[in-house]
């Protein structure tokens, strides 16, 4: 009988220091962090539309995100300093910055952000994704508009896989309640009253 070799249930992410995209995308950073203004400017450049798409997904109003998206840049530009988490990618780490400045902005009392707009559906969604917890929002955001896969956004959040599928799973159970149309109440007839 031929021996099977085991596997383990989930993806495993095959992002190393050796692939030579992750060599450049640190040779980069390095860069800014001796704030190259090339380097700097090519990180702003790259990563401005996505931080930009990420925030008006939530937000459905492109000023509140533009003003967003910069203070997003400025914190990471704070932060880049003690930047380190190279495999985990510096789009995660941008997208987590996005998050915490979103949270900040859609707590209660922060004032200064408009009532989501667009058509109905957008205007419930984005009603209910501003319900949610900042960690829902972070593996969300993560998972669905960064587009990494759960053991992606497990190592750079630092969550264990099985917090980040337990957090969208939650997330996403919220979201569905908070959108599914309210059921109606049946109409009083005459033989009722």
């Amino acid at each position: 009988m031929a021996a099977t070799q085991w596997r383990a249930p989930f993806a495993v992410s095959t992002r190393t220091l050796r692939d030579p995209a992750v060599k450049r995308e640190k040779e980069l950073i390095l860069r800014a962090q001796r704030y190259e203004a090339e380097a700097l400017a090519d990180l702003f450049e790259t990563h401005f539309d996505a931080v930009h798409r990420y925030l008006f997904t939530f937000l459905g109003d492109a000023e509140a995100s533009e003003e967003l998206t910069r203070r997003v840049f400025l914190r990471a530009l704070e932060g880049l300093p003690r930047y380190r988490r190279f495999e985990s990618g510096f789009s995660a780490w941008l997208y987590r910055v996005a998050n915490l400045v979103l949270s900040e902005a859609l707590r209660p009392g922060a004032g200064g952000l408009p009532a989501p707009g667009g058509s109905e559906g957008e205007v419930r969604l984005r009603q209910a994704l501003r319900t949610l917890t900042p960690d829902q929002l972070d593996v969300l955001g993560l998972r669905f508009i960064a587009g990494l896969p759960a053991v992606e956004v497990a190592r750079a959040t630092g969550r264990g896989l099985g917090r980040v599928q337990a957090l969208q799973h939650r997330a996403l159970l919220a979201l569905r309640r908070a959108t599914s149309p309210e059921p109606e109440e049946p109409q009083a007839t005459a033989a009722d009253t």
